[in-house]
This record gives C-alpha cells, structure tokens and sequence, in this order.
C-alpha cells in the first residue's frame, strides 16, 4: 500500500513539473498580424481607389476581393479571385449594370437604395453534387456573391452575357424580395416547376414556356431569369424562342403555341411590373441594356 501511494506521488511530482517546465517556456509572438484576426488591412492602391469612387462613395457597395472564407460555403472548394480581374468585372458591372438603371430612371437613388450593400468575389465556380454549379447567389437583398471569375474576359461576348445574366437575375431577386411580382405570374405553367431541373435541355424547357431550363426551378428564378433574359440576352434572342415554337409543325405544335403564349406573357407582366412597382419603363431599360454590351 504505500508503495503504490509513493507511485501516485512520484506521478504527481513529475506532472508539476512538467506543468511548470511548459509555463516557463517563451515563445515570440508573430510579428503581423494573422488573417481574419488583425490581418486583414492592406495598403489602399489604385484598385481600392476604383471601387471607391464608383462603388463605395456613390451607391455605399462595398467590393471584397480579398479572401475572407467567413463569406462563402466552408463546404465548397473554391479559390480567391485574380485581383487583375477585379476592375474588369466592376467595370463591366457598372457599365451594365447600374448606368443603364441610372440612365432610365434619371437618378442615383434607385440603385443606392435597392441595390445590394456588398459585392464579394470569387475566382472559381462552386460545384454542387447534382453537376450543376453556382455562377452567383444574392443573400436577403445584402449580398451578391460573384463566383468562375477568374475565366472573365470582357472581350468575349459569351462571357459577359454569362456574368451580366448573373448580375441580373439576382438584382430580379431583391426587386420582387421587396415588392412581390404579380399573382398572374404563378398561374401561366405550374406544372412545369421542378427540382431537377437541369435534367431538362434549354431548348425543351422552350418548349414549356420558360427561357432556360433554371427557369424551371422555382416560381421565383423564372421570373428572375425571364428579367434576366430580356435584358442581357436581349429581345431579339427571346423572339427567336417564339419564332421557333410558332413555326413548330410538328404533333406537338398545340403545345408549342401555348408555351409561346406563356412567354409572351410572361413578358408583358415583367413589363407592367417594373413600371407599376419602380416607375421604370422596361422597353427602355432593355434598350439601354443591349446598347451597352453591344458597344463594350
């Protein structure tokens, strides 16, 4: 027995000591600060400048680009954007974005009140499970998420219709988020609506009425993507959608002609929305728009 107390004191002892050999020992902080804890200054160059004077100043948007992981999915791989590519894709924001808005409605005040107060980039595209990936994403009217910007050239025309469309659809979301779109808008294809939509080809979801076959996911992201659709792809490209299912001489020409329909009036009810909601002539915006991109 007192062997075995003597072995529990002699434990004891070199635990203590242990416990103070470890309190004894120095290490050096580091000398800068760690990232996302006091790290995250730099010193403010032309680039910062930039957003400044057309984002932050103007409109009260800020612009992240460098790295914060707190901003996006901790599930997801993905890699900062290549800061040579942050002015090209803000100024083409801007260009496409915010002054055609500025030009239609003769003022500031709309983009600086409805616009979203962050804009966070990305360099890569977030890849989900089911094969699709994420282009953008708007959080409760706050954010816009920006992601695959590190393949942005704003020389190449598909590359801007595919941002821009981004940009668009998720600014269509924060407009109905405050005033909702109209009920008619629910009733033209229910049916149509899925949660698999990308089993569904661009060109057969034509043919159900909608523009693109995201369009089919929810009530909401079809609204957003016909808005999106008019005004970057532009009224010719949709007219092409109705052309093509008018023209149909097929078994299926009688649903053709109802999808064609739809679309038609899904548009009038965009049309009749932006006016009655924000006082802002669509036509006109969507003019603008076109104007824009096609004079890059």
């Amino acid at each position: 027995m007192k062997l075995h107390r003597f072995g529990g004191n002699f434990l004891i002892g070199l635990l203590v000591l242990s416990t103070c050999s470890s309190c004894s020992k120095k290490e050096e902080l580091p000398q800068k600060n760690i990232l996302g804890i006091g790290g995250d200054t730099w010193p403010k160059d032309s680039m910062d400048d930039y957003i400044s004077q057309n984002f932050t100043i103007p409109y009260n948007i800020q612009v992240k680009y460098k790295w914060d992981p707190y901003e996006v999915s901790f599930t997801k791989t993905l890699i900062p954007v290549d800061e040579k590519k942050v002015i090209p894709v803000m100024d083409v924001v801007k260009k496409v974005w915010i002054d055609p808005y500025e030009k239609v409605t003769g003022n500031t005040g709309f983009i600086k009140k409805f616009a979203p107060k962050q804009f966070v980039l990305v360099g890569s595209a977030e890849y989900n499970t089911d094969g699709t990936i994420k282009l953008g994403q708007a959080e409760g009217g706050r954010k816009i998420l920006l992601l695959k910007l590190n393949d942005f050239d704003k020389k190449k025309r598909p590359e801007v219709i595919e941002m821009m469309h981004t940009i668009q659809h998720e600014f269509g979301h924060i407009l109905h988020q405050n005033i909702l779109y109209p009920e008619a808008f629910k009733s033209l294809n229910p049916e149509g609506y899925t949660g698999t939509w990308y089993n569904v080809s661009n060109e057969d979801a034509n043919k159900q009425g909608f523009v693109t076959n995201y369009a089919k996911s929810t009530i909401q992201d079809d609204f957003v993507e016909t808005i999106a659709y008019l005004l970057i792809e532009g009224q010719d490209a949709f007219d092409a959608i109705i052309t093509d299912l008018e023209s149909d001489i097929t078994d299926t020409k009688l649903a053709s002609m109802k999808a064609a329909g739809n679309l038609r009036q899904k548009q009038a009810i965009i049309i009749s929305y932006y006016k009655s909601a924000y006082g802002i002539d669509f036509n006109a915006l969507q003019a603008e728009v076109q104007n824009v991109i096609n004079n890059l």
